[in-house]
């Protein structure tokens, strides 16, 4: 009976260390930001193919890593478009495919970037945001030809290995950077993890626009 005691006092002891282990990592997770060490060759880099937009010559650089089947990125884009109005032209938006959720976000991501070579990739960033639980081939060609675009053209981009090999170059990126989740905001040496709020991702992005970095 003692012995029961102590083993039920033992475990009692060890679920109160794992909720507060929990309650802090939650904390972390929904507060402020995470720091990725940046000092090695692997950072976050606009590639020539690399979709963005905002100024021209920018005072700070956020990398935005998401994948299109993701809530909670979709949520986000309010935020970032907020931020790119309050300072055209200091701030930039790079965007990272970071698929990882299911197949039909690396279909997703690959028909986005086909969008893309017909000029439209917010647009269709856009629509495939809007349009969540339905990335199936033909959807996706809709989704095309709802914008305009040259569905001949499209459909052929979609079958060129050189496509998706963008969308892992991507990927591959943010996992050397240590990213798990999305969507995740990369400012300098700042990550901000999930759908923050305006107002978080002004206060991180102050410093880099009055610095002039």
């Amino acid at each position: 009976m003692g012995q029961s005691r102590v083993i039920a006092s033992i475990l009692g002891a060890g679920l109160v260390v794992m909720l507060l282990f929990s309650v802090d990592l939650w904390r972390n997770r929904s507060a402020e930001k995470a720091q990725f060490d940046f000092t090695g060759a692997t950072r976050p880099t606009e590639y020539r193919e690399s979709p963005a937009r905002g100024a021209a010559n920018p005072a700070a650089v956020m990398y935005e890593y998401a994948d299109f089947s993701c809530t909670h990125c979709a949520d986000f884009q309010a935020v970032l478009s907020r931020i790119l109005a309050k300072y055209p032209n200091e701030a930039r938006i790079v965007w990272k495919d970071f698929p990882f959720l299911s197949q039909s976000s690396k279909d997703a991501a690959v028909a986005a970037r086909c969008a893309a070579q017909q000029g439209k990739f917010w647009e269709y960033q856009n629509w495939l945001f809007a349009n969540q639980g339905d990335f199936s081939p033909s959807a996706l060609l809709e989704g095309a030809a709802r914008l305009g675009l040259d569905e001949a053209r499209f459909t052929e981009c979609r079958s060129d290995d050189t496509i998706p090999a963008l969308v892992e170059r991507d990927f591959a990126e943010g996992r050397a950077l240590g990213i798990t989740e999305t969507p995740t905001l990369v400012i300098g040496g700042v990550a901000l993890v999930g759908a923050q709020p305006f107002e978080e991702v002004e206060r991180v992005l102050m410093p880099f626009l009055s610095n002039g970095n």
